[in-house]
């Protein structure tokens, strides 16, 4: 076969390759929900979430008891967090802060999809822009869990949610603040490039092509 021939019939077949596959989908492994250790399981009333800050205040600490002052119980995959112990943690607003990373793969193709309780209410901000509201503090938000998807937004590299919470718009500091998000996300790993298949082809043809000069010799 002839030379340009040989590359048109490589280019055609490694196109229609791209084309036919689909990028995989991979875990955002990164991202936590809150109250939960390295490994996603619910930490213990007290311990301080590793994954999330929360300012002002401390910890953010896990809530052992969230029935305790009213709120929807712990999950399986997450617990409740606040500012303080006994979930008094004053007035607020609150910014609950955590990061996660998209290194290896395609921001364009990442989704989270998650759960959020919490009290008094609260918007999400994915790298500052706010992402999802929750209902009124007069729907007690913290009695239930809403849910929501995030699918755009995000960038290459260290993505950042952050969090934010009053306690509370009826008057100020007169009960428990806190919240409980249930987190997951997943992104594309990208496909190699046509012209990176093309030139490795290339490659192994030339390499072929020498070889067969060096027989005939």
């Amino acid at each position: 076969m002839r030379i340009g021939n040989w590359i048109a019939a490589v280019t055609v077949a490694l196109v229609s390759l791209g084309g036919a596959s689909s990028a995989d989908a991979s875990p955002i492994t990164t991202l936590f929900s809150t109250g939960v250790d390295a490994f996603g399981v619910p930490l213990a009333g007290g311990f301080v979430d590793p994954h999330y800050t929360v300012s002002p205040g401390g910890g953010p600490f896990a809530i052992g008891c969230p029935s305790c002052v009213g709120w929807v119980g712990n999950t399986g995959t997450s617990s409740w967090i606040s500012p303080a112990t006994n979930t008094f943690g004053g007035p607020g607003p609150f910014t609950y802060h955590t990061t996660f990373s998209l290194a290896g793969l395609d921001p364009d193709s990442a989704v989270i999809t998650g759960s959020l309780a919490i009290d008094d209410e609260g918007s999400i901000f994915l790298n500052g822009v706010d992402v999802f509201d929750s209902v009124s503090t007069f729907s007690a938000p913290w009695s239930f869990f809403q849910t929501f998807t995030i699918s755009s937004g995000f960038i290459a590299g260290v993505n950042t949610l952050d969090i934010v919470v009053p306690n509370n718009i009826e008057t100020p500091d007169d009960g428990p603040t806190g919240l409980q998000l249930n987190l997951s996300g997943t992104a594309d790993i990208p496909e190699p490039g046509s012209l990176s298949l093309l030139t490795l082809a290339l490659g192994v043809f030339g390499a072929s092509r020498r070889r067969n000069k060096s027989r005939s010799a």
